[in-house]
């Protein structure tokens, strides 16, 4: 509901506007509190994914008008590789 699609078909005009916005912030704070178990650099790993996800996620709803499948599949591969070079800075 909070993030538009970009185009009226594809991926990301069936995903976007389906999920109410108390989820994500549900899940936000699950993930952050499953990771502190694990040290303190894991939730940090998990916080910066989460971060670039929504930076991400702002740049394509001002630059692109919403997300598509594609933006989409962007989010899943920075937000990884944030998570993993945060955690493997510690290393």
């Amino acid at each position: 509901r909070g993030v538009p699609a970009a185009r009226a078909s594809g991926l990301g005009a069936m995903v976007a506007g389906t999920v109410h916005p108390a989820v994500p912030a549900a899940l936000t704070v699950a993930a952050l509190a499953a990771a502190c178990p694990f040290g303190l650099i894991i939730a940090a790993g998990v916080a910066a994914g989460l971060a670039v996800s929504l930076a991400l996620t702002a740049l394509a709803v001002r630059r692109l008008g919403g997300i598509t499948g594609d933006v989409l599949g962007a989010l899943v591969e920075v937000s990884a590789a944030a998570c993993l070079v945060v955690t493997a800075i510690r290393g």
